[in-house]
C-alpha cells in the first residue's frame, strides 16, 4: 500500500506543477450571515400573498331541495312550507318571502344541512304566490337564490295526511256504528 501512496503522491505533485494553485475562497462570518439575511428576504417575498389573492375567496353558493308543497301545488291560506338548505349557507341569513312579504322562519340544524320552515302569509288567499328564497354564502359574498309557485285557494285541503286522519276516523266511526 505505500508503494501505492506514493504513487499517487508523485502523481498529485506532478499535476500541481503543471496547474496555478488556487486558494481556496473563504467567507467571513459576517458575508455569511448576510447572504443568509438576503435568502430568507426573498423567500418570504416569494411565498407571500398580495391583498388581491387574500381577499379572493371561492364563494360556494348555498342550494336548495325538497319544497313542500310542491312547485305548483293548490295549498290552504296559512300553510306551513318547508325545504332543505346545504350546509354552505349561514343559517343567520335564510330567508323566505312570498309575494314580497317576508315569512318567519324556524331553522333546524341537521348536521348535513338545515330544515327551515315557515308558514304562509295570512294576507294571501285565493291568488297565486311565488315563494321567494334566499341564503348567504358562509364564505365569500354570493347569495343562493331559489323559489317556486304555489296556488293559494280558500278551498283547497289543508294536505294529503289531513284528508287521510279524516278518511280514517270516518271509517272508525262507520265501524263502531255497525256493531
Amino acid at each position: 500500500m505505500k508503494y501505492a501512496e506514493k504513487l499517487i503522491k508523485v502523481g498529485l505533485e506532478k499535476h500541481n506543477k503543471n496547474n496555478i494553485k488556487r486558494p481556496a475562497m473563504k467567507l467571513s462570518k459576517s458575508w455569511k450571515h448576510a447572504i443568509l439575511l438576503t435568502t430568507l428576504v426573498f423567500a418570504q417575498a416569494a411565498l407571500a400573498e398580495t391583498p388581491a389573492e387574500e381577499t379572493e375567496k371561492k364563494c360556494i353558493k348555498p342550494k336548495f331541495r325538497d319544497f313542500s308543497p310542491a312547485h305548483k301545488a293548490e295549498v290552504a291560506p296559512e300553510t306551513q312550507i318547508s325545504f332543505h338548505v346545504n350546509r354552505y349557507a349561514d343559517p343567520l341569513h335564510i330567508g323566505a318571502s312570498a309575494k314580497k312579504i317576508p315569512m318567519q322562519v324556524q331553522i333546524e340544524d341537521k348536521q348535513t344541512f338545515y330544515y327551515v320552515t315557515a308558514k304562509l302569509p295570512k294576507e294571501l288567499r285565493d291568488s297565486y304566490a311565488r315563494i321567494h328564497i334566499e341564503a348567504k354564502s358562509t364564505e365569500g359574498d354570493c347569495v343562493g337564490v331559489d323559489g317556486w309557485l304555489v296556488k293559494i285557494n280558500e278551498q283547497a285541503k289543508e294536505t294529503p295526511n289531513a284528508e287521510a286522519k279524516e278518511e280514517s276516523k270516518q271509517e272508525l266511526s262507520a265501524a263502531t256504528d255497525d256493531k
